[in-house]
């Protein structure tokens, strides 16, 4: 079966209800070492009127300036990249005006070279998909009603990957970090170890995770069994707990961020952060260049700190 076979079978959207936060050994780590997952989905937004919704909405009125990077690595070099990034920026109508919006996706593909790619591929494709099909034929743009469509998106994605790997006979899966901006208001869903972080130049310190990973040595690392920077060698890090694609349901890590101007998400696979610590990431963002120039400098970091893996990165910088 096509993609577009697969595509063509989608069932109509059903947008999820956000839950709580809670407290869950659902996804149980494959080690018998039993740790108790940390929850990581906030509170529900408070909802807002129909009139503060399109005043956010109209408050931005130059589209976002984005940069991508993306390498195979020095190690596999020779290899296909696993990893599939795609930024697609538009303008729709809402309530008599134009309002321009950016999608942001990173995928980090699991399962060997030809699955990985294929399931990047897919869980991106299919979050394309969602998204922009939701925005174009709808006639809402709440906030409310955006992080439903992100979440719906992802777990569409998680079904479109596991069908794909039942097919094959084959487990594969992939990370999925995305951000919908829209206004001054990111909406970001998380999977696995891919992150997106925030950089504000008055902020302490500049760069701050918005994403929390769902790995095993973050897991160790909340316990307090390991220090922080012990995720950078531990054995076990790279191995997830969470993935797109490895079971029938998954739960989407949410977030909204209010953005201010001159601020920049910065979207990577963890070819990138596991090279280039966030000190160091930071003070790539402070040289205040352009975001392209930016994500050329982070690539050529993430090879010179020895480039084990497949590096993807977007950096969108706000007007």
């Amino acid at each position: 079966m096509s993609i577009g076979d697969t595509m063509a079978t989608m069932p109509g959207l059903h947008l999820p209800q956000k839950q709580h936060p809670r407290q869950s050994t659902q996804h149980t780590p494959s080690t018998r070492e039993a740790l108790q997952e940390i929850p990581t989905r906030p509170e529900s937004p408070a909802r807002e009127t129909r009139s503060q919704e399109a005043e956010h909405l109209y408050s931005m009125s130059q589209p976002i300036a984005v940069g991508v990077g993306w390498h195979s690595g020095i190690v596999r070099r020779h290899s296909p990249n696993e990893d599939s990034l795609v930024v697609l920026q538009g303008t729709c109508t809402y309530l008599g005006r134009l309002v321009p919006f950016s999608l942001l996706i990173v995928a980090d593909g699991m399962g060997g070279h030809d699955y990985g790619l294929e399931a990047s591929r897919l869980a991106m494709q299919s979050m394309m998909h969602t998204v922009l099909s939701t925005i174009v034929m709808g006639n809402e743009l709440t906030g409310q009603f955006l992080i439903d469509m992100m979440i719906g998106g992802a777990q569409w994605a998680n079904a479109a990957v596991l069908q794909r790997g039942q097919e094959w006979g084959k487990e594969i899966g992939t990370t999925l970090t995305a951000a919908l901006v829209v206004g001054y208001r990111a909406y970001i869903v998380n999977v696995g170890d891919s992150r997106t972080y925030i950089y504000r130049a008055d902020m302490q310190p500049r760069l701050k995770p918005i994403t929390r990973d769902h790995s095993r040595v973050a897991r160790l690392v909340e316990a307090g069994r390991i220090a922080p920077e012990d995720v950078y060698t531990h054995p076990e890090r790279n191995k997830v707990y969470r993935s797109l694609g490895s079971e029938r349901e998954v739960e989407i890590d949410w977030f909204v961020i209010e953005l201010e101007s001159k601020d920049e998400l910065l979207l990577c696979s963890d070819g990138l952060w596991e090279m280039v610590r966030d000190p160091e990431i930071e003070r790539v963002l402070n040289y205040g260049v352009d975001p392209t120039r930016s994500c050329d400098m982070l690539v050529q970091a993430a090879l010179r700190g020895g480039g084990r893996d497949n590096i993807s990165v977007i950096v969108a910088q706000v007007p």
